[in-house]
């Protein structure tokens, strides 16, 4: 089946790991429309049914202390940090240390920005239009997912596509039809101001990975991580330097050797190998004693008492 450059196919799985192939195309003018028609019903519907309106939504947030004039303050405190932060990475003229803080400061202060979004934002899928933007959303993906073999799409109405929706077939798919539809950008974290300074400095590989000047992955203080991002380190210099599998064993924070340990009912945990085996403890003398050892120290046996010396006729004294 030939594909346009408005359409992509994509290769997933289902739940048991059967692979599916979806064509993902752009609707047309007509499923556009018949996507509009979802939306009105599914407005109507959600009025009838007493959601409020996104306008409503808003002030309600206030009415009830979800969003207020506190939140809005942290909102453009935010906006500001973020925009002085990129300013600074984008004039440059400032020490590298200094440029690689300031972009790890920007990181976070977007991801704190993030969650203050998605409070304020919390409410507004339940919102009239909300319910009619994913209902127009959702009739768009049905149609716009194609069989490639078959041309015609996967689900021949809505109760077919809600029934699959978890499917990681159609999550990716959906996702895909997301950046043709509204123009998002797949690489947007990538595209951020502070990775691609990390990424052109070396700070962080392509997956946004903290690394060192020898390419090994580390935590954002340096510290070695394997791709599970738990700490290592190798038993050689030599092996760190060919990154020898072979070499690596587990730390802590602290760099200290940990071992994996499991409990009687099997549930794994980490400790340091200096206390996963308990050594004996000793005696006075330095040498190994148990507590069974102790145990028959402390052990007295029972006193025999003192038998009386027997008095025969023959020891008293004759008066």
């Amino acid at each position: 089946m030939m594909v346009d450059k408005n359409e992509k196919i994509i290769e997933s799985e289902d739940k048991d790991g059967k692979v599916v192939k979806v064509l993902v195309k752009n609707p047309s003018a007509e499923q556009y429309r018949d996507s509009q028609v979802e939306y009105n019903k599914a407005f109507r519907i959600a009025l009838d049914s007493g959601a409020l309106l996104r306008q409503k939504i808003s002030d309600h947030m206030v009415d009830q202390g979800i969003w207020g004039e506190e939140k809005e303050k942290k909102y453009q405190k935010f906006v500001e940090q973020i925009n002085e932060k990129e300013e600074m990475l984008k004039a440059g003229g400032i020490k590298l240390s200094e440029a690689k803080e300031a972009a790890l400061k920007l990181r976070d202060l977007r991801n704190n920005f993030r969650d203050l979004l998605a409070e304020k934002n919390a409410l507004d899928s339940n919102s009239a239009e909300g319910q009619a933007d994913n209902a127009r959303f959702a009739e768009l993906v049905r149609v716009c997912m194609v069989n490639p073999d078959t041309g015609q799409p996967y689900f021949p109405d809505q109760q077919a596509y809600d029934s699959q929706t978890d499917q990681p077939w159609v999550v990716e798919a959906s996702g895909e039809l997301a950046n043709m539809l509204y123009g998002l950008d797949p690489d947007y974290e990538g595209g951020l101001v502070e990775n691609k300074f990390l990424k052109e400095f070396k700070f962080v590989n392509e997956d946004l990975r903290f690394i060192n000047d020898d390419g090994h992955l580390v935590d954002s203080e340096g510290r070695l991580i394997n791709e599970d991002s738990k700490y290592i380190a190798y038993r050689t210099e030599e092996g760190k330097a060919k990154q020898d599998p072979e070499e690596v064993y587990f730390v802590n924070m602290d760099g200290e050797e940990v071992v994996s340990v499991k409990d009687e009912e099997g549930n794994e945990t980490w400790v340091k190998k200096s206390i996963s085996e308990r050594k004996p403890f000793l005696d006075d003398n330095g040498e190994p004693i148990s507590s069974e050892e102790k145990s028959d120290e402390n052990t007295t046996k029972p006193k025999t008492k003192k038998r009386k010396p027997r008095v025969t006729k023959t020891d008293t004294k004759t008066v």
